[in-house]
């Protein structure tokens, strides 16, 4: 059988000869790192393709897992449908698997979707990369979910400035944290309620670095710690707390990767964590149903959360007569 190229016959047999050279010298090689290399019929014996064949091949640029990671991290943005089926159908095409793209369903734009938010992305990368400020108006919801930017007290829109330092993913929200110009400590901000961001045209135009937020002047800021101390990003420092936990640990080592534990009986899990006390208060309180959690220490988590369930008691202290929380206590 011959080949036409530029009608030109070329045998299989030749085409072959030159072909197989080339991809010796790419498996030397590892073009962009990926492994190129041959499969010959003694590796098929525990193939899991649907049709496995001897031959070259040449390693997709991301496996499965990092595939997925990629693809359901951008799902969590809550971005522009048309735009994040684009952008997942490339991941899984990276990954050699565009026939799984069906599987991931139809993709919704949000009601309330900001068509700033994948602009203003691209603008804090750059202002973080570069370490230059930012200013911007932020949006809070209207009755009906608009985004509506915030006003002050005479109904005027509010302006702010900020140096920015990294953008997160928490508890399925993205966040800018930063350093607001008018505040000492760090904020943490929802990327997809900034309107009319503009960034300094100058370069380290900072009010203030992020090191200079460590608790622990003259090292470098440690993200890591400083997020796994707060289950919800908050400002204010992290300080020990104290507490128990009866029957299961899950609670704290799906929040807590550097919790001290230690069992005390067959039940129960004594537990001291470094966090901060009001993000603390949120994750005791998602648990208050289980009624496995007792906070110890500090006296004043303690109180909130009493005066928390004073004021539950007090609102629903008559549902049962009327089904309706009492309002006028």
């Amino acid at each position: 059988m011959a080949l036409q190229r530029f009608g030109l016959p070329i045998s299989l047999e030749s085409r072959k000869k030159r072909f197989v050279p080339i991809c010796h010298t790419l498996q030397a090689m590892q073009p962009f790192g990926r492994k190129i290399g041959r499969i010959e019929h003694k590796d098929l014996k525990h193939a899991e393709s649907a049709d496995p064949r001897p031959g070259w091949y040449i390693e997709p640029i991301f496996d499965t897992a990092q595939m997925r990671l990629l693809a359901d991290g951008a799902i969590l943005s809550r971005s522009d449908s048309e735009y994040l089926h684009d952008l997942i159908a490339k991941v899984y095409a990276f990954a050699g698997q565009s026939s799984q793209l069906s599987a991931l369903g139809k993709m919704s734009t949000p009601r309330n979707y900001n068509r700033e938010f994948l602009n203003n992305i691209e603008l804090l990368n750059d202002a973080i990369v570069h370490e230059r400020a930012i200013t911007f108006r932020y949006c809070t919801y209207d009755v009906d979910g608009t985004l509506v930017p915030r006003k002050d007290a005479d109904g005027n829109v509010k302006k702010y400035a900020a140096d920015p330092y990294r953008l997160m993913y928490r508890n399925g929200k993205y966040y800018l944290i930063c350093h607001m110009h008018q505040h000492n400590n760090l904020s943490y901000l929802h990327v997809e309620r900034f309107r009319d961001l503009a960034v300094n045209e100058s370069n380290h135009s900072l009010m203030r670095t992020l090191d200079s937020f460590n608790p622990e002047p003259g090292t470098p800021f440690d993200w890591d710690k400083h997020m796994g101390e707060r289950p919800y990003p908050m400002d204010d420092k992290a300080i020990p707390i104290h507490l128990r936990i009866k029957d299961t640990l899950e609670p704290i080592y799906d929040w807590f990767d550097a919790a001290q534990v230690t069992q005390l009986d067959k039940h129960t899990y004594d537990v001291w964590i470094t966090a901060n006390e009001k993000a603390t208060l949120w994750w005791a309180l998602q648990y208050a149903d289980d009624r496995i959690i007792e906070i110890l220490s500090p006296p004043s988590l303690c109180d909130t959360l009493r005066g928390d369930g004073e004021y539950l008691a007090s609102l629903y202290a008559d549902v049962g007569s009327t089904g309706l929380p009492n309002h006028d206590s």
